[in-house]
C-alpha cells in the first residue's frame, strides 16, 4: 500500500471510541500481524500447557485486546470443541456439553456446572475498563479478563 492509497480526507475518517481518528489500515494490518504471527493458535498453545501444568485450584488468569483472542479464551473455558462450527452460540454449546455429562453420570447425582468442564469461572461475566481506566490508558479500552480455577 504506497503513499496517496487513500484520500487525505478518509485516511484518518474513521474515529474510535474515544472519538479519536484512527488510520483506515488499521485493523488490516492488525489482521496481517494475527496472521503472520500465528498469534490465534500461539494462544491456544499456551492454554493448553496452562491446563497440563496447573495442579487442582490452580487459578488461569487471560487477558485479551481483541474479540478473536477472547472467543479463543472463552470456548477453552468453557470446553468447546474448536473445530465446531460456531452457529451455535457459547451458551447453547456450553448447556449441550452439560447434558452429554449428565447423561455418563449413571450414579444419579448431579454434577455441577463447571466440574464437567474442567474450570470454574472466578467472575460470573468478563471484566472490562470502566471509563476512568479507559481515560488513562485509551489503548486498554478493548481488554477483557477472564479468570477461572482448574477443578
Amino acid at each position: 500500500m504506497g503513499t496517496g492509497a487513500f484520500p487525505g480526507a478518509a485516511t484518518y475518517a474513521r474515529k474510535d471510541l474515544l472519538h479519536r481518528s484512527t488510520h483506515v489500515a488499521t485493523k488490516t494490518f492488525q489482521a496481517l500481524r494475527i496472521f503472520v504471527n500465528d498469534e490465534l493458535n500461539e494462544l491456544l498453545q499456551g492454554l493448553k500447557a496452562a491446563d497440563t501444568f496447573l495442579k487442582a485450584r490452580g487459578c488461569l488468569v487471560a487477558l485479551t485486546f481483541h474479540s478473536l483472542e477472547d472467543r479463543v479464551v472463552k470456548r477453552f473455558l468453557h470446553n468447546i470443541d474448536f473445530s465446531e462450527s460456531p452457529n451455535l452460540s457459547a451458551r447453547q454449546k456450553i448447556r449441550q456439553g452439560l447434558r452429554k455429562e449428565k447423561k455418563k453420570d449413571n450414579d444419579g447425582t448431579c454434577l455441577p456446572q463447571m466440574k464437567a468442564l474442567g474450570w470454574s469461572s472466578i467472575q460470573k461475566k468478563v471484566l472490562t475498563p470502566d471509563s476512568e481506566e479507559i481515560q488513562e490508558n485509551p489503548r486498554g479500552r478493548s481488554a477483557k479478563l477472564r479468570a477461572a480455577i482448574k477443578l
